[in-house]
C-alpha cells in the first residue's frame, strides 16, 4: 500500500495549548476516520497536512513532499472540503465549479463535461444556477464536496463532510465516497457521526487533548476499548429455555431478554456469533438476525477519551 500522507512527531504549539506530537501515515485506498472531541486538534492536524499552518516541530509529507516548501506540487491531486465551507455567495454552484476547474487547469471541453457530472453526483443538478446565498446549509455542504472533487483528485481530505446533510443524502454520499476509493482514491475524513465512520471507514485515527491515542482498524479499536462486546439477537419468540441455551455457549458472559430477542454480552477476545446462531437454530427457535451492537464504536470511543480503555 503506497504511502499518501505522513505526519511524524508533528507539534503545533499555541502557547497555552499544544497539539502533538502526532504520528501517523495514510496509505493509498484507505478511508481513514479521524475522530476526537471538539478542540482535540483534528482541524490543526488537517491544516498542517495541507500546508496551511507551519508545525512548531516534526515533519509533514503529502505525496512525499513538504506541503510548506512545495505547496502547489504537494497538493496536486488533493481535494479539500472544510467544515461549513465559506463559498462565494454571489456565484452559482455552476459558476463556482467552473472557476475551480479553470484554477485546476482544465480546458473548456473538460469543464463542459465535468461540471454537470459533479452537480449530478452531489445532488445539485437542479440547483446549479441558484445563487449560493440562496442555498441551504446542507446544499452548501454538498457543493463543498463537489469543489473538492474537481479534476478527479487522488486524495480527498474532508472535515465533517456530511454535517447538515439530510439522511437520504448521507446514504448517497456513502456510495459516492466508496466509488471514489474503488476508482483508486484515498479519503481522510474527520467526523462526529460515529455511525457513518463505522459504516464507511476502513481505519481510524483518534486524537484526544492534542495526542493521538489510537491508529488502526475499527474492530481493533472496539476490542481494545471495550471490556466486553454486545451481540444483538433477533428471534421470533423468546422464552427461558432459549435464554438458557444461549447462556451455555462458550464465551457468553450474560444474556438479557429484549422486546425483539436477546442482548448477549460476550468476552471481547472471542467471537461466538456462529456458535450462538447454531445453538438457537438447534433449539428449534427461529433466528431472524444476529450481529454486534451498532453502538459499540460509540462506547469504545467514549471510553478511549475518558481513559477507561483497558
Amino acid at each position: 500500500m503506497a504511502e499518501i500522507a505522513r505526519i511524524e512527531e508533528a507539534v503545533k504549539d499555541y502557547g497555552p495549548k499544544k497539539i502533538g506530537p502526532i504520528t501517523f501515515t495514510v496509505g493509498g485506498g484507505e478511508i481513514v476516520g479521524y475522530l476526537g472531541p471538539n478542540g482535540a486538534g483534528k482541524s490543526t492536524t488537517i491544516r498542517m497536512l495541507l500546508g496551511l499552518i507551519r508545525p512548531t516541530a516534526g515533519t509533514v509529507r503529502l505525496n512525499g513532499l513538504d506541503p510548506l516548501r512545495r505547496h502547489a506540487k504537494a497538493l496536486e491531486g488533493v481535494g479539500y472540503s472544510p467544515e461549513l465551507p465559506n463559498l462565494q455567495s454571489f456565484l452559482t454552484p455552476r459558476e463556482l465549479l467552473r472557476l475551480a476547474a479553470r484554477l485546476h487547469g482544465l480546458g473548456s471541453e473538460a469543464i463542459k463535461s465535468e461540471v454537470p457530472m459533479l452537480l449530478e453526483r452531489v445532488g445539485l443538478a437542479e440547483y446549479g444556477d441558484y445563487r449560493i446565498a440562496k442555498l441551504s446549509k446542507g446544499m452548501i455542504q454538498r457543493l463543498g464536496i463537489a469543489q473538492a472533487m474537481v479534476a478527479s483528485p487522488r486524495l480527498l481530505i474532508l472535515d465533517e463532510p456530511t454535517i447538515g446533510i439530510d439522511p437520504a443524502g448521507v446514504v448517497h454520499f456513502r456510495s459516492v465516497f466508496r466509488d471514489f476509493v474503488k476508482s483508486g482514491g484515498t479519503i481522510v475524513m474527520s467526523s462526529h457521526i460515529l455511525s457513518e465512520v463505522e459504516q464507511l471507514c476502513t481505519s481510524l485515527a483518534v486524537i484526544h487533548s492534542g495526542r493521538l491515542v489510537f491508529r488502526g482498524g475499527i474492530q481493533e479499536f472496539i476490542v481494545k476499548g471495550l471490556g466486553s462486546r454486545s451481540v444483538s439477537v433477533e428471534v421470533e419468540k423468546v422464552d427461558e429455555a432459549l435464554v438458557g441455551v444461549v447462556r451455555a455457549v462458550q464465551g457468553v458472559m450474560q444474556v438479557t431478554a429484549t422486546p425483539s430477542g436477546l442482548l448477549v454480552e460476550v468476552s471481547k477476545d472471542s467471537d461466538p456469533r456462529a456458535e450462538i446462531s447454531k445453538a438457537i437454530v438447534g433449539s428449534g427457535a427461529k433466528l431472524l438476525a444476529i450481529g454486534y451492537s451498532r453502538s459499540e464504536l460509540d462506547d469504545a470511543y467514549v471510553r478511549s477519551i475518558r481513559g477507561d480503555a483497558e
